[in-house]
């Protein structure tokens, strides 16, 4: 069965930017208990733009470990590594 991925661009205020920051762990450990991958990447150059990479089996864990009822938009892998 292809994995899926979600992809998710935020801009994070800098008055927010700690509280993001404190929420990410709790994430992690949702999408962990999935099983789901989570990462976060931080622009470069732009401090406050983030993009969050989540990873599943399936579109059904991909919506589990966010906390959705469905993956929404989301790509479906073609071939593996």
């Amino acid at each position: 069965m292809p994995r899926a991925l979600r992809i998710d661009e935020r801009q994070v205020p800098e008055a927010e930017r700690a509280d993001y920051l404190a929420a990410l762990p709790a994430r992690k450990a949702r999408a962990a208990a999935v099983p789901a991958h989570f990462w976060v990447f931080e622009h470069a150059t732009d401090r406050g733009r983030f993009i969050e990479f989540t990873e599943a089996a399936s579109e059904a864990h991909l919506a589990a470990a966010q906390g959705l009822e469905q993956a929404g938009d989301c790509w479906r892998e073609v071939q593996g590594g």
